[in-house]
């Protein structure tokens, strides 16, 4: 649905053709997208499980369900990043993924991330989209959870990484995702990613033969609630 697109679009801040909705996790989103590339390969490059060993680059501490998605997969070898206040230890993601051709990606929570709330810093999204990764096939999980999940009148401002990944050339990087599944009904959140047109090249053929369609009633529902809501917000800051 195309407007549901545009939804998820606004609030990733990338071009809703750059966009696919999903069911309501964001999680299985990721599983799918780890499976994928370790079967069908990405980037032209050989699937990830013919690769024999592989890394993953995992900032600690940080959110269990992700290194439970990696764990699953019997190649991949989970590397530790320490988190400082401004996110990942850029020194050592940098050392890794630019030196050792095996390391394949990264988990990355960039804004309120699990458990501290650290918020990367504008130095360490910039530093993330000037990586000239050893590998062709490297990718950064962008697990943007709590996009819109403020809590205070004076929220934390993320970077755009897609936006600073195109300054350098490096618009294949980053694949995002987030849902609404945390500000709505519990199970009835909806769930989207966002990735460049060589990402979602492969993707799109992944989800074109597992599912033939997602439930459209949710969607058009989110769309309508979050326009009423935008509505509801802009009526307040009139007459307050």
């Amino acid at each position: 649905i195309t407007e549901c697109r545009k939804l998820f679009a606004d609030i990733l801040g990338v071009d809703a053709e750059n966009v696919i909705v999903g069911g309501s996790s964001s999680l299985n989103m990721m599983f799918d997208t780890i499976a994928c590339f370790s079967e069908n390969g990405v980037a032209g490059e050989q699937p990830w499980l013919l690769q024999g060993k592989i890394k993953f680059l995992c900032p600690a501490p940080g959110y269990d369900r992700h290194f439970g998605v990696t764990g699953f997969f019997k190649n991949i070898e989970m590397i530790t990043i320490p988190m400082t206040e401004n996110g990942p230890d850029m020194d050592m993601v940098e050392k890794y993924v630019e030196n050792d051709s095996t390391v394949k990606g990264i988990w990355c929570v960039p804004k309120y991330s699990n458990p501290d709330g650290i918020t990367y810093s504008d130095e360490t999204v910039k530093r993330f989209a000037a990586l000239k990764p050893a590998a062709k096939d490297f990718r950064i999980m962008w697990d943007n959870a709590y996009c819109i999940h403020e809590i205070s009148d004076t929220p934390d401002v993320l970077l755009n990484i897609m936006d600073e990944c195109k300054k350098t050339g490096n618009e294949d990087l980053p694949i995002l995702f987030c849902s609404t599944s945390k500000i709505t009904f519990p199970g009835a959140g909806v769930a989207a990613m966002a990735a460049s047109e060589n990402n979602l090249k492969v993707l799109r053929e992944k989800y074109n033969y597992e599912i033939i369609s997602y439930d459209k009633l949710n969607m058009l529902r989110h769309v309508r609630f979050f326009k009423d809501y935008d509505g509801v917000l802009k009526h307040m800051e009139k007459h307050k």
